[in-house]
């Protein structure tokens, strides 16, 4: 029986659940499935479902649960997980992924709490680059009155310990903390959730800098264009090229570091 604890993804959840009862019961087939959840006259919802053609509202969740026979936390997980996939309003699907990391308390735990922890937040990493720009003994304030947006001295205080808990940085030979070559790693099917979110943070970030009328220099670049599909992957394959030639002139920079920047490039289709 597929371990529920195991998914991120319900519609996944649900096709291998099917796969692994259609080979004990031959019976439990999708109009089988479709009449359990009461659509009788549309045998095709089960399977509209597993492909995201069809959501799940919040009575076919309960049906669903019934249907799988789950009780207790996976119920939770399972109500949790549907309502994660579904929603594209960024404030409710944060909400939904902390409750997936909260109600998955198995062997199979998809993120260690502190990995969690320093992708929820976007000034943990500028943190981290910020100590490799300034010397940083234990001054707290000496973190928040650099750094933009501005934090409170909890935040920072609190992000530091994860820092150092993560052994993301340590002290060097004059007692400063800088950062370690470390980085995360974490599940690989758990990653892409973990950047996404990480990501919707960082795209937060950018609206309010440039919402924000100080005299904080930042640049912004925005296009609507048409192209071909040929056009397009040039495009993805050129922005990757650039990517890689950034970080090539971060690691070969051999001046001391003096500020920290956030880079975000997007790019996605705005017809269907």
């Amino acid at each position: 029986m597929p371990d529920i604890f195991e998914y991120i993804n319900f519609r996944n959840y649900l096709a291998d659940y099917y796969r692994f009862r259609k080979e004990k019961e031959p019976g439990f087939t999708h109009s089988f499935v479709c009449f359990r959840l009461g659509q009788e006259k549309s045998k095709g919802y089960f399977n509209n479902v597993i492909k995201g053609r069809t959501n799940v509202t919040a009575t076919f969740i309960n049906r669903f649960i019934e249907l799988l026979d789950l009780k207790g936390n996976q119920a939770n997980y399972f109500r949790a997980m549907v309502n994660y996939n579904q929603t594209v309003i960024p404030a409710e699907k944060e909400f939904y992924f902390e409750q997936i990391v909260r109600l998955n308390n198995t062997p199979f735990r998809i993120v260690d709490k502190n990995t969690y922890q320093f992708y929820k937040e976007w000034y943990h990493g500028a943190i981290r680059a910020l100590l490799d720009v300034i010397d940083f003994e234990n001054d707290i304030q000496a973190v928040t009155s650099r750094l933009y947006p501005a934090i409170t001295l909890k935040q920072a205080r609190e992000s530091i310990a994860l820092l150092k808990q993560l052994g993301l940085i340590k002290k060097n030979g004059n007692g400063f903390w800088k950062p370690t070559d470390k980085v995360i790693t974490t599940g690989e099917f758990i990653r892409d959730e973990l950047i996404r979110q990480y990501q919707m943070k960082c795209c937060s970030l950018a609206q309010s800098v440039i919402a924000d009328d100080t005299k904080q220099t930042h640049r912004n670049i925005t296009m609507t264009i048409s192209v071909s599909d040929t056009a397009y992957d040039r495009i993805i394959d050129r922005i990757l090229g650039v990517k890689s030639e950034i970080r090539s002139i971060v690691h070969k920079d051999d001046q001391p570091a003096t500020k920290v920047c956030h880079l975000n490039m997007n790019i996605f289709p705005m017809s269907k």
